[in-house]
């Protein structure tokens, strides 16, 4: 089972390694800022009757992107489209791991014995390297796992209670 998730960790890299490569680093940027700066203004609206805080949203998301398209021709301008397309695909992968490490491994392989046994897998190699340099993951449960941990915990209480 460790194989299975080192090769999905793998090839889940690559994949987002080719979409970041494609997308760049200006639109990725500019995309993921349209959205919170849409949400941000749709929420600061102070008039949500019928169809305001959705035009809001839209105009607001529309701004960005044209700022977007406007940086990313002056990138295109000034031939840093391998710059680009280079930081699109780090910043896709370096996403995607903490998001794969910290949330989809562990939320797939709960209550499973996946996670048990060899420590060389470069799951935990890496699982192991980020929670002991970035701070922020140190006790970081998501949530989702801690509820099904504890519901586990109960289930598990009840038996031995029982016998």
């Amino acid at each position: 089972m460790n194989l299975l998730i080192d090769i999905f960790l793998v090839a889940s890299i690559a994949v987002t390694a080719y979409l970041g490569w494609k997308a760049g680093l200006t639109r990725s940027f500019f995309a993921v800022l349209a959205g919170f700066l849409s949400i941000f203004a749709a929420n600061k609206y102070p008039y949500h009757d019928g169809i305001n805080i959705y035009l809001v949203f839209i105009i607001t998301a529309l701004f960005v992107m044209m700022a977007g398209g406007f940086i990313l021709r002056i990138v295109h301008f000034f031939y840093m489209n391998i710059v680009d397309k280079t930081g699109g695909a780090v910043l896709s992968v370096l996403v995607w791991l903490v998001v794969c490490v910290n949330v989809v491994v562990p939320t797939l392989t709960h209550g499973t014995h996946a996670l048990d046994g060899t420590t060389h897998t470069l799951y935990k190699t890496i699982s192991r390297s980020m929670q002991t340099n970035i701070p922020l993951f140190k006790d970081y449960v998501p949530a989702q796992l801690e509820q099904k941990a504890l519901e586990t915990r109960r289930k598990e209480d009840k038996v031995k209670s029982v016998k």
